[in-house]
C-alpha cells in the first residue's frame, strides 16, 4: 500500500510539473508572439509593406498622366461584428445577444440593399469578419474585396472594395498597429491586445490612367493603442501623400477634436498630409451629431493632387423595424482629384 501511494504521488507531482511547464511554455508563446512569428515563416511571410520603393511603378505612370480623376463615390462604415461566427457563439452561449447589435443574418440584407442604393466606388469596412461574411452585403459581380489571409484564417476587421469595373489593382498589402508593424496578426502596442491593422491597395482608374492608394483602417478603442497608432499611420502611411495621391477611410475612434487627430493627419506646423472630406464642402448648417468633432470615423484625402469634394453626407436612417442598422452611421463622399 505505502509503495502504490509512493508511485501515485510521483505520478502526480510528475503531472503537476509538466502541466506548469507547458503552462509557462504557452504563456512565452504567446506573450512574445512565437506563433505569429511561426505563421510568418511558414506561410506568406511577413506584411508586404508599402515604402517609396512600392510607390515607384505608380508614381512613374502619374508623371505620365493628368493628375485628374473622375468622380470617385467613396463610403466608410463600421458594421458591428459583421459575423455569422460570432452571431452562433451569441446563440449558442449568450441568450442569442451580440451586445445590442441585431444578428448579422438580420442586418445584413438591409445593409446590402443600402449599398446597393449608394454604387459606391471605394468602400471601407471595419468589424466585417470573412470574406463570405462580406459576401452577404457586397456584390462580388461588381467588386474586388482585400482582407487579410494566412492560410484559411481570414481576418476582415478593416477590409475594403473597389468597383472591380472601374479600377486595375497594382499592389496590395497590410500594416500591423502595433511595435511589429510587418508581423502579421502582431499584438497592439497593449500586450495581447486586439489585433489590427491598416489595409492598403494600389489602384488605376482604368479610364484616366490616375493612380494612388486606397486605405483603410480601425484604430484599437483603448487609449494605450490609439497614440502610438496615430503616429505610426503618420509616419508609414499619411506621409506617402508626399509622393501619390491617396483616399483614405476607417474607424479611427478618433474625433477631430483630439489630439491625436493632429498626430493622425499631421502636425500643425506644417501642411498636413491628409484632409478630412467634410472640410472640402460648404455646410450651410450641420448637425453636431455629424461632424467630425463627433465622429470617430473619418473619410481623408491627400497628395500632390487637389481633391474636390462634390458632395460629404452621413445616413441616419435606422434599419425599416426601426432599429439600429449599426453603432456607427456610413459616412459617403463623392470626391474628384484636379490638377
Amino acid at each position: 500500500m505505502h509503495v502504490f501511494t509512493h508511485h501515485r504521488l510521483k505520478l502526480l507531482n510528475t503531472v503537476l510539473i509538466m502541466s506548469v511547464t507547458l503552462y509557462v511554455i504557452s504563456i512565452l508563446l504567446i506573450r512574445y508572439q512565437s506563433i505569429q512569428y511561426m505563421w510568418a515563416f511558414t506561410d506568406k511571410g511577413f506584411a508586404h509593406e508599402i515604402t517609396p520603393e512600392t510607390l515607384k511603378v505608380p508614381v512613374q505612370i502619374n508623371s505620365k498622366a493628368t493628375c485628374s480623376s473622375g468622380d470617385l463615390k467613396v463610403l466608410t462604415y463600421n458594421v458591428e461584428y459583421g459575423s455569422q461566427l460570432i452571431e452562433e457563439m451569441a446563440a449558442r452561449f449568450n441568450h442569442k445577444s451580440t451586445g445590442g447589435a441585431l444578428p448579422w443574418s438580420i442586418r445584413a440584407p438591409e445593409i446590402r440593399e443600402r449599398i446597393t442604393d449608394y454604387s459606391p466606388d471605394l468602400i471601407g469596412f471595419q468589424e466585417t469578419h470573412t470574406d463570405n461574411d462580406i459576401s452577404t452585403i457586397l456584390s462580388s459581380e461588381n467588386y474586388s474585396l482585400v482582407t487579410y489571409h494566412m492560410g484559411g484564417f481570414q481576418y476582415g476587421d478593416a477590409a475594403l472594395a473597389f468597383n472591380k469595373h472601374k479600377f486595375d489593382l497594382i499592389d496590395k498589402g497590410q500594416l500591423w498597429l502595433s511595435t511589429k508593424p510587418n508581423l502579421p496578426m502582431s499584438f497592439g502596442f497593449r500586450t495581447l491586445s486586439v489585433f489590427r491593422y491598416v489595409n492598403w491597395a494600389i489602384l488605376k482608374e482604368k479610364s484616366t490612367n490616375f493612380s494612388f492608394i486606397f486605405v483603410n483602417t480601425h484604430f484599437d478603442n483603448s487609449g494605450v493603442n490609439k497614440d502610438p497608432s496615430a503616429l505610426l499611420f503618420n509616419e508609414r502611411i499619411a506621409a506617402l501623400a508626399k509622393d501619390i495621391p491617396m483616399v483614405v477611410t476607417g474607424d479611427f475612434n478618433t474625433t477631430a477634436l483630439d489630439k491625436r487627430y493632429r498626430h493622425l493627419v499631421g502636425d500643425d506646423k506644417n501642411i498636413p498630409y491628409l484632409q478630412n472630406t467634410f472640410d472640402l464642402i460648404n455646410h450651410e448648417t450641420v448637425d453636431i451629431q455629424s461632424h467630425p468633432n463627433s465622429l470617430s470615423d473619418h473619410i481623408f484625402t491627400g497628395g500632390p493632387c487637389k481633391a474636390h469634394a462634390d458632395n460629404w453626407f452621413i445616413d441616419h436612417r435606422p434599419l425599416k423595424n426601426g432599429q439600429r442598422m449599426s453603432d456607427h452611421l456610413p459616412i459617403l463622399a463623392k470626391i474628384h482629384f484636379a490638377a
